[in-house]
């Protein structure tokens, strides 16, 4: 279904009984990117599952804040009449979910976050990484979807992806390309990691439950996931061995039976 919020088109689907447990994928996914890891849950959830700006059936809005997204969270919550939700986001859709904690605790239970990050810390980082996002933006609305896909699947952060199975990473590539490149490009220049807010000095104040997961293989998320484990609270950490980046690709077994953990925690 879609969902007009704040004038704004989402794509949003609902399935499901039980706990609510909103789903939020990462850059070039959409809302399907957890359907393998749902077809092995053994748990009843009332699963929510957002395309985000920029992606899959939401498709382009303009360029959409990370604060005003968790604004339009927000009201669509309010609509779904869930009072409280559990929140499970990938990368993009991990920074979201956290943006969305720190703002609205009040609707939260508790937090998953796979290979997620609290934003970048100084300011230097902030713009440094908003002038790489804006030449990647720049490439996508020059050389097109296909030529930047090809760019995206090579970076160092997927290398872990190369030895999936050739059907899986075909599924993944035609994700990725049945995105619009306007699309990605406003999610780079709105909700990219260096247009977000910072949230790393804040992480001290979070009251909600946080599981964090990275891949072992995954160099970078594991050395900021340390970090944040030693910030938040209330935290729990899966690493998961023989996974990169996108742990609920490479590892969705694995990946539902936290995902059920975490539920029936």
């Amino acid at each position: 279904m879609n969902s007009n919020i704040n004038g704004r088109q989402y794509g949003v689907e609902r399935t499901g009984r039980g706990e609510p447990l909103l789903l939020l994928h990462g850059f070039t996914g959409t809302s399907g990117t957890f359907d393998e890891v749902l077809s092995y849950v053994t748990g009843s959830y009332d699963i929510v599952k957002v395309d985000l700006p920029g992606h899959g059936n939401t498709g382009p809005l303009g360029t959409i804040s990370m604060e005003r997204f968790c604004r339009d969270l927000h009201v669509l919550l309010d609509r779904l009449e869930i009072e409280q939700v559990h929140l499970l986001g990938y990368s993009l859709g991990g920074r979201a979910a956290l943006s969305f904690a720190m703002l609205y605790p009040h609707k939260v239970k508790s937090v998953l976050l796979e290979s997620a990050s609290p934003g970048l810390a100084s300011t230097e980082e902030q713009l440094a990484r908003q002038a790489k996002d804006k030449a990647l933006a720049d490439m996508l609305l020059r050389e097109g979807l296909h030529t930047f896909v090809d760019y995206w699947e090579q970076i160092p952060l997927f290398h872990t992806q190369e030895s999936l199975p050739e059907e899986r990473k075909q599924q993944i590539r035609s994700e990725r390309l049945s995105q619009q490149k306007q699309g990605l490009a406003e999610s780079l220049s709105g909700m990219g990691t260096g247009h977000q807010p910072s949230w790393w000095e804040q992480l001290t104040t979070l009251t909600v439950p946080v599981w964090l997961i990275t891949g072992v293989e995954d160099e970078k998320f594991q050395n900021i996931n340390k970090q944040m484990s030693e910030l938040l609270p209330q935290v729990h950490w899966e690493e998961v061995e023989g996974a990169g980046h996108a742990v609920h690709l490479e590892k969705p077994r694995i990946f539902a039976k936290i995902v059920d953990s975490f539920m029936l925690k």
